[in-house]
């Protein structure tokens, strides 16, 4: 099954551009760093879009290329943040902290999608997500199947447990 891509790119680029930024935002990166992500993935875009609107799933070609930009913005923060810093001085992230979400202003499973390793919640978000068959996800996120699927399954028991009811005692 493939994405049907608009020819133009101009059409392409407005549905495609929200997909993108709320899979990065499910997938447990900041809002704003996944706007910035996808905005970066759509410049990269841009010269190659003869070519890349050909092909079968368009989408996914701007998913993987936006998911490597933000591992290595990520990479890149990390290295700056194991930089020494001199007394007294900002440190080179602090512009870029952001404060985690209010747990209470989430629903859910944004909860329980957020509790999980990254690893875990990558995997889930591309299969349940998305829809994506456990081959396309280890070829994305550059892994084996046999760890996408060991992924999916320790992310779902963890999840049914994070989602399950508690039965209240009335007593």
């Amino acid at each position: 099954m493939s994405e049907a891509a608009p020819t133009r790119l101009e059409d392409f680029y407005p549905p495609a551009y929200q997909r993108l930024v709320g899979t990065l935002v499910v997938m447990g990166i900041p809002r704003q760093a996944a706007a910035d992500a996808a905005q970066e993935a759509f410049v990269r875009l841009i010269p190659r879009w003869e070519k890349v609107r050909d092909y079968d799933r368009p989408e996914s070609w701007l998913r993987t290329v936006a998911w490597r930009i933000w591992l290595n913005d990520r990479r890149r923060d990390r290295h700056l943040a194991e930089a020494p810093v001199p007394d007294g001085a900002p440190s080179p992230l602090d512009a870029r902290e952001e404060t985690p979400p209010d747990p209470a202003e989430r629903h859910d499973l944004m909860v329980a999608l957020a509790a999980l390793p990254t690893g875990h919640r990558e995997v889930v978000v591309l299969h349940h997500l998305l829809d994506l068959p456990v081959a396309r996800v280890a070829d994305e996120l550059g892994i084996a199947e046999g760890t996408v699927k060991s992924r999916l399954s320790r992310a779902r028991a963890q999840l049914a447990q994070a989602l399950t009811l508690q039965e209240v005692d009335d007593d």
